[in-house]
């Protein structure tokens, strides 16, 4: 995907006036939006991005959260948006696969059964089998509001706003929790 989509074209904004709100178009690849008085198109992938756990090597680090290279722009925009609005974002993104089965011994028990087949909804808080976590993509971020959790608040609302502009989706269950395909 990265050879016929470089980061470069798919981050790119593109000049233009729009006069109404037009919702997300959604195609394979890209999700188009324009915005009422915006000067900007906003084009970012959707759905794409490594199907796998990636290697740190892979991530960058965007305002203090690491993600994975393919969401860089878009979560940099997010961020600088947000702020622009008095909206102060942070959070974290990437985990390890060891990080992940650290979370699942916490969240849901040690045993083989618990880490690596009992479903995430039985966990407290529910947490992703190690290879199932959009995290270990680096295309997922738990989001923070001034540093504090996110449920309720206006940056909850901002983000329940704005999200899908850059390419992020609410995993409805877990406020904080935003990626690529809202899971």
């Amino acid at each position: 995907m990265r050879q016929l989509f470089p980061s470069a074209i798919l981050m790119a904004l593109t000049a233009v006036t729009t006069i109404a709100f037009v919702p997300v178009i959604l195609t394979p690849t890209l999700a188009v939006v324009e915005v009422a008085g915006s000067p900007t198109e906003l084009t970012y992938p959707t759905g794409s991005g490594p199907s796998a756990p990636v290697a740190p090597s892979e991530t960058v680090v965007v305002n203090g959260i690491r993600v994975h290279e393919s969401l860089a722009g878009p979560l940099t925009a997010l961020l600088a948006d947000a702020r622009a609005d008095g909206i102060v974002l942070g959070g974290w993104g990437y985990r390890s696969s060891a990080d992940q089965i650290r979370l699942r011994r916490a969240h849901c028990g040690s045993s083989e059964y618990a880490i690596w087949r009992m479903p995430s909804s039985q966990c407290r808080p529910p947490t992703a089998r190690p290879g199932a976590s959009m995290h270990e993509r680096g295309l997922a971020v738990d989001f923070t509001c001034n540093g504090r959790p996110i449920a309720g608040t206006r940056c909850f609302r901002w983000l329940q706003a704005n999200g899908a502009r850059y390419g992020l989706y609410n995993l409805q269950s877990e406020p904080w929790h935003w990626s690529t395909n809202g899971r």
